[in-house]
């Protein structure tokens, strides 16, 4: 891809979750004991294949990393996952943990029946084009770059209200934390993201990231796409 001009695109992500139903713009995970658990079912279903692609932003050249693999229980199914970052290291783990938290979610959501698991539609704006011939199914950003400025973001426009519940996933026992706020471009519009891990405190982190997660995708978004 040109360093030249950047292209930004919608990348779509569907989302399985345990739990009850509500509206979400951010995920994120943050496991203990159950960790090894993902982390055997990941290293069963590796990527297979992997590009990088630069692009500008402001004078900055960022790095994607896609990452190309199969659905861990449905092989003819094409996945892929893209990682954003300041330079390749970053990228590329971004896309591992993308990668790693929809194991988590197939994972989680595989013993359940359809009235135990709800989806949700997460919307990325993501530089560059879609991904061919494959799903994506995560977007994941470690932009140290911007990470002032979403602090500032995020300390302007905290959640203000939360809801904590208890799933069950099998023989497991989750935590989930949805936090509710407001978009920090458009205090009219009110947000959701959600925290799921397999303790309390770590399920309340898991959403605070989250919120801070989604400042930075629409923070990323609005710097790529204004006038400079």
């Amino acid at each position: 891809m040109s360093i030249g001009t950047t292209v930004f695109h919608t990348a779509t992500v569907d989302h399985r979750l345990p739990g009850p139903p509500a509206g979400i713009s951010a995920l994120a995970y943050d496991l203990q004991y159950t960790r090894p658990l993902v982390s055997a079912l990941v290293e069963q279903n590796r990527p297979v294949t992997a590009d990088t692609q630069i692009f500008p932003l402001r004078g900055r050249k960022l790095m994607r990393v896609n990452l190309y693999g199969q659905h861990p229980s449905n092989p003819s199914r094409r996945l892929c996952v893209i990682g954003i970052g300041d330079d390749p290291d970053h990228a590329e783990k971004a896309a591992s943990d993308a990668w790693f938290d929809f194991h988590a979610s197939v994972l989680f959501t595989g013993p359940l029946r359809e009235d135990g698991v709800h989806r949700v539609t997460i919307r990325h704006q993501v530089p560059g084009m879609p991904a061919q011939r494959a799903a994506t199914v995560g977007v994941a950003y470690e932009l140290e770059h911007l990470r002032p400025v979403v602090d500032a973001a995020v300390a302007r426009n905290l959640p203000s209200g939360d809801e904590y519940h208890i799933v069950h996933s099998g023989e497991l026992t989750l935590m989930r934390v949805n936090l509710f706020g407001r978009d920090p471009l458009d205090s009219h519009r009110r947000v959701g993201v959600g925290g799921i891990a397999d303790r309390h405190f770590r399920a309340k982190a898991a959403a605070e990231r989250a919120w801070a997660n989604y400042h930075t995708a629409v923070l990323l978004a609005a710097s790529a796409l204004s006038p400079a």
